[in-house]
């Protein structure tokens, strides 16, 4: 059953990134020097940590938390992710129990609040009896609403489209749950694992490398993902070619014929190359340089992304990347808090300032990866169904390709 579900889902989630636009420019503009997750670079050490806290979330909503929360619940694979990193995993009590996390240590008794598809399953957050729901960018508003009706306080994050809101989401994680100062230090490790690997590739020649998402699918320069694959010394083949909203789309024939990729990327340890004329072609699949990742940690937006942008840049820079002592890296001053306050106010704006009014599954999505199990594993990024979309042709085809993927596993 749960197989069945994977294929349908991973075709009506390519089939919805359809609908997604960009978001709200200057919908942040209030944020501050002490927004938690600008974009300008500032970070805990100009946010108060201290209850009780006023969040200003993705929705727009001023969220109120009065004191340290003691019963969290995260609503996604990469809220599990930053929530076990920075110590709050006894403190949590329901995440999504699937393959997603399976990585993670000590899940059992969470309460499962996902159903196969990924929809989230109101009556178990309720009935949790969290003090603190925190809910990624790709749970849809309506979800988010709904519980907040029932009364529970609820936070949304905004989508992460670089690296550097990657550590500044784990540095907000931290402060909304009151484990700022581990936060801070993850944050840190984060910051300085990837400069080092930057420093170390930093004279070598780019190889020119394709992302294979799944089903085709691959991501631009402009996200997190297309970040990873450049921090690691790689040169997106994708850069400059993916017209969408949230920078995740499909390659022509034409294109990859000519940027004709050295490396592949591919997302997950099962799945394959797409097996076309086009790519058999490429320097990658003539010379067999094919290097998988795990997906959990290429496409969560969390601290074991750094993982990941380590698999990449070890196969594409080996002299390089042995050269680094990690045990040496040299890191940031962790994130700390400033003077307490007693009500602190921050706006979290994760893509530049910019705040998204909407974002929901059930009429836009994202690209999926493929997955070990053979499930469709979200992209978390954000999306919004009141724009305009690709067009009918274009639905048609990721559909197709979605369903083609689901087959050949």
């Amino acid at each position: 059953m749960r197989d069945a579900t994977a294929v349908v889902g991973a075709a009506l989630v390519v089939l919805a990134a359809v609908g997604a636009v960009p978001a709200a420019a200057g919908a942040g503009a209030a944020a501050g020097a002490s927004g938690a997750g600008a974009a300008s670079g500032s970070s805990l050490a100009d946010t108060h940590c201290t209850y009780p806290m006023t969040v200003t979330d993705a929705t727009g909503t001023e969220v109120e938390i009065d004191e340290d929360p003691d019963r969290l619940v995260g609503l996604a694979p990469s809220a599990a992710q930053i929530l076990w990193s920075i110590g709050a995993d006894e403190e949590t009590v329901a995440i999504p129990q699937d393959y997603y996390i399976d990585y993670l240590n000590d899940t059992e008794g969470k309460t499962d609040v996902v159903n196969d598809d990924g929809s989230v399953i109101t009556e178990a957050v309720v009935g949790a009896e969290p003090d603190l729901v925190l809910a990624p960018n790709v749970v849809p508003n309506e979800t988010v609403e709904t519980l907040r009706s029932s009364g529970l306080t609820v936070y949304k994050f905004e989508d992460a489209a670089s690296l550097e809101d990657v550590y500044q989401k784990v540095e907000l994680y931290g402060q909304l749950t009151g484990n700022y100062e581990t936060a801070g230090q993850v944050s840190a490790r984060m910051q300085g694992e990837v400069q080092a690997v930057r420093d170390a590739v930093s004279g070598e020649d780019n190889p020119r490398v394709f992302f294979h998402l799944g089903g085709g699918w691959t991501a631009g320069e402009e996200t997190f993902v297309g970040q990873i694959v450049a921090a690691a010394g790689g040169d997106n083949i994708a850069a400059g070619e993916i017209n969408t909203s949230n920078n995740y789309g499909t390659l022509s024939n034409e294109i990859i014929t000519e940027r004709d990729p050295e490396w592949i990327v591919q997302n997950g340890q099962f799945g394959s190359v797409p097996k076309t004329p086009t790519f058999n072609e490429t320097t990658a699949v003539q010379e067999g340089n094919v290097v998988r990742v795990n997906r959990n940690f290429m496409t969560q937006n969390g601290p074991k992304n750094v993982e990941a942008l380590k698999t990449i840049a070890q196969a594409l820079h080996p002299e390089a990347y042995e050269s680094i002592d990690f045990s040496a890296v040299e890191t940031p001053e962790p994130a700390t808090c400033a003077t307490p306050t007693p009500t602190a106010t921050a706006t979290a704006a994760m893509d530049g300032g910019d705040a998204t009014a909407t974002s929901s599954m059930d009429e836009t999505a994202t690209p999926t990866a493929e997955s070990e199990d053979g499930a469709a594993s979200p992209v978390e990024t954000t999306a919004s169904g009141d724009g305009a979309g690709f067009g009918a042709a274009t639905a048609l085809v990721a559909l197709l390709a979605g369903a083609l993927v689901a087959r050949r596993r």
